[in-house]
């Protein structure tokens, strides 16, 4: 019986942020406008799932324990199952699965079928996954309209659109979509969310086959070849080997062309590595690795996963999951190994019940959730625990906790699935199973993973799924953008069981909130900062060593990022990726701190913070970078100080001397440029005076110097000259060259002033400057042949060709 008193004893262990978070996302609301407390939806689901029981024939009193059961661990913060369970279950709303995976074939109606059936299951609050592999690439032939296709990127941000629109229950959309290495058009998914914003509702990721690792360690200079069934004679197996290809796209969108590309092993690789260091995406996933541990292989080759990678699954199969928090499950200093057996098998008894009550709103998916039954259960709360234990996560003593943590689990969840095989009969497709041949009976085709645990793990104020803690004290925003503050309650308690006084935890927490660590106050104690490490204070490789202990003991797959510094280089990221593979890791993602204009978690008190809710391609949220700053459509330029530094170059074009001004900003970072040839109102002048600006408009922009010269150097005119700086091939390469020189002279430590620093204006009154057509604001150029057109016999014509304005 569950007293009163119990429940409000269990509602007064919620802290304000979990009680917002509940309130939010769980917490049911009656026809009068009551809203349940969280003992309330404990109860609820518990008697849901419990009466499940009842289908095969159980005693009332056992059920009624077993509901106690399912209530107890969640009460005591032990375990919770997933978000769309703690919300639907005996609501009476569909109760559905986090992650489905969906087919896309080679045709419209596969291509739009599916797009229908992934709407109904978006709006019921399913994420989903998508393999890309089996659309053919842009350009080629297409037989019922005799057309071409667009090529399945296209048809990836058809699908973008449309879950941008669908609301789900307090969720927005969360989808996955892969591509294999071997297709054609490989290149366009990498590249596909280089503009942060773009494809929002999708995560990226890049198949990569052992074939392809074992080239990239042993022959990475190779030239890369692709495989797709064409009309063309075919290799056997039905496949033809082609180049990558580069899909050609108009402004629009519309796409128009492809070309193939010459590519080695290396190449494509640092392709991924690029973006991946760029802002996140594409994630990278051992396709081979997969499947080496594929529960059923009689139904083919897995080709996806859910949106967050844990759960890789054949078309319209799903899982349910489920968490334990590590954090709750210490006693007196160790890890109750006795109570985490237990908690796991009543969870694993509970996530079954859940499979009986699945009510898809695609038939197919119920049907094989049945047939397979499988669950995911895994963990959160592992650096939480790891704080209370004192052992640090990136050591071998952590490495150890972990395998051993996750191995019990292993071990008492399939333990219970064989009781429940012979409590209730083992899956439908088991004779299709691995275990059939190792004749071992089984009520579940699959039964661990390690999910992301975002809300729940919030509801539980614990750290996220095997995640180190992002920081000791930081602000994180859910994905309507509201904001949480966090400081890590174990390493509060820990401050105040070490005596420190009000005085020294305030200065520690000033710390903590402006670095998110401890690793800097080098008059802590050793063994403190050495237990309460943050995702920055360790390696890539650190964390991948940690991701292979889990997969170690897991039937499917880890959801894990791999936190960099905003100062990883690329060959670091390479580096973690090959590591991956190396140790049996099954994917890796990467993130580098600061990558992202929109992020999900901040230090300090999250002022800088951009909304979840901003579309980052437009920039519509205010954010300082730099003096410079980032309102309505675009970038705001620096507003230009009444004094600036400058120095003024002399170079010589083909029409003549050019005088450009360079002015610096207080930091001696370049802020304008002012370039004078020709009388004032004159052809050159005009077209120097408007490269200039713009220049200059893009400098106080914030665009970097280096990237500015990139656009102009090598513009090539009608009249290009030989100088002592070499050939000047027209104006916008004059203006690049000077600004060159003049970053080069300031890394190397002094620059040379040819003539006294003048401004733009003062050059154009001081100066004796030839006089020329270009003077009196014609049109220099040639129409034909575009060299200069010279004034004869009272004729604009050319000396080159003979063109004649006259004639």
């Amino acid at each position: 019986m569950i007293t009163k008193q119990r429940k409000e004893e269990i509602n007064r262990t919620f802290s304000e942020n979990a009680l917002r978070i509940l309130k939010k996302r769980y917490l049911l609301v009656d026809d009068k406008g009551n809203q349940e407390s969280p003992a309330d939806m404990f109860l609820r689901v518990a008697k849901y799932l419990a009466a499940v029981e009842k289908d095969y024939g159980k005693d009332p009193k056992l059920i009624k324990q077993i509901e106690e059961d399912f209530f107890e661990i969640m009460a005591r913060k032990e375990y919770t199952p997933a978000g769309r369970t703690m919300t639907n279950a005996g609501a009476g709303t569909m109760l559905v699965a986090n992650c489905i995976v969906l087919p896309i074939d080679d045709s419209l109606e596969s291509i739009f079928q599916t797009l229908k059936d992934a709407a109904l299951l978006q709006q019921a609050g399913a994420g989903l996954g998508f393999a890309l592999d089996r659309m053919r690439p842009a350009m080629t032939k297409t037989i019922t309209s005799r057309g071409t296709s667009s090529g399945p990127v296209a048809f990836l941000k058809i699908y973008n659109e449309a879950f941008g629109i669908i609301k789900q229950q307090g969720r927005h959309g969360a989808n996955m979509a892969m591509m294999s290495v071997d297709h054609p058009d490989i290149l366009e998914l990498i590249r596909a969310k280089e503009v942060e914003g773009k494809i929002r509702n999708f995560n990226i990721s890049v198949k990569v086959t052992d074939e392809f690792m074992k080239k990239l360690v042993e022959s990475p200079d190779d030239e890369w070849y692709c495989s797709w069934k064409e009309e063309w004679p075919a290799l056997p197996g039905g496949l033809t080997k082609v180049k990558p290809r580069r899909v050609l796209t108009h402004p629009n969108g519309v796409v128009y062309g492809s070309e193939e590309v010459d590519i080695t092993v290396r190449e494509l690789f640092d392709e991924i590595v690029n973006y991946a260091w760029l802002n996140g995406e594409p994630g990278i996933v051992f396709i081979d690795t997969v499947n080496k541990t594929n529960p059923l292989p009689d139904f083919g080759p897995i080709e996806s996963s859910n949106p967050c990678g844990e759960q890789f699954l054949h078309p319209y199969d799903n899982c349910n999951l489920g968490s334990i928090n590590l954090a709750a499950l210490t006693r007196k200093g160790k890890v109750d190994y006795a109570r985490l057996s237990e908690v796991t098998k009543t969870a694993i008894r509970l996530m079954d019940n859940v499979i009986d009550r699945f009510d898809f709103p695609v038939p197919q998916v119920t049907e094989l959730a049945k047939k397979n039954r499988r669950i995911g259960l895994g963990v959160m709360g592992f650096a939480d625990l790891l704080y209370q234990l004192g052992v640090r996560y990136n050591s071998p003593e952590g490495v150890e906790l972990a395998e051993k943590v996750m191995s019990v689990i292993q071990e008492a969840a399939h333990e219970m699935s064989r009781e429940l095989a012979k409590e209730k009969g083992v899956f439908p497709h088991y004779k299709s199973s691995i275990y059939a041949k190792e004749k071992v009976r089984m009520r579940n085709a699959a039964l661990t993973t390690v999910a992301p645990t975002g809300t729940i793990s919030m509801m539980f104020d614990a750290s996220s799924g095997m995640e180190p803690n992002f920081a000791l004290a930081y602000v994180k925003q859910d994905k309507d953008s509201d904001r949480y503050a966090y400081l890590n309650q174990h390493f509060e308690a820990e401050l105040k069981r070490r005596g420190f006084n009000e005085k020294e935890m305030n200065e520690i927490k000033e710390e903590v909130l402006k670095t998110g660590t401890i690793q800097l106050l080098t008059y802590l104690p050793q063994d403190l900062r050495d237990t309460f490490v943050v995702s920055m204070d360790m390696s890539g490789d650190d964390h991948i060593r940690m991701q292979a202990a889990f997969q170690a003991h897991v039937d499917n797959s880890i959801s894990k990022t791999i936190n960099f510094p905003n100062q990883a280089t690329r060959e670091e990221i390479k580096k973690s990726y090959i590591l991956a593979w190396q140790l049996g890791c099954k994917s890796a993602t990467v993130y580098r701190e600061g990558s992202r204009l929109i992020e999900a978690i901040s230090l300090g008190k999250g002022e800088k913070m951009v909304a979840m809710t901003e579309d980052p391609t437009r920039q519509v949220k205010v954010k300082a970078i730099e003096g410079e700053a980032l309102e309505g459509n675009g970038l705001i330029p620096r507003t230009r100080p009444e004094t600036l530094i400058g120095r003024t170059y002399k170079i010589k074009t083909g029409y003549g001397n050019l005088y450009i001004t360079v002015n610096e900003d207080e930091n001696g970072k370049l802020f304008e440029i002012f370039a004078t040839i020709g009388k004032s109102g004159g052809f050159f002048q005009e077209q120097s005076e408007a490269i200039c600006r713009m220049i200059s408009l893009a400098l106080r922009s914030g665009i970097k110097v280096e990237v500015v010269i990139e656009q102009l150097k090598g513009i090539r005119g009608p009249m290009p000259v030989m100088t002592e700086k070499g050939t000047i091939l027209s104006l916008p390469d004059a203006i690049a060259r000077i600004m060159e020189e003049h970053l080069s002279a300031k890394e190397a430590g002094g620059i040379k002033e040819e003539i006294p620093v003048m401004s733009g204006e003062t050059i154009s009154q001081k100066l004796p400057l030839p006089k020329d057509i270009a003077d009196y604001g014609l049109m220099p150029g040639c129409p034909d042949c575009g060299a200069s057109l010279i004034l004869a016999e009272g004729c604009m014509s050319c000396p080159s060709c003979g063109y004649s304005r006259c004639l």
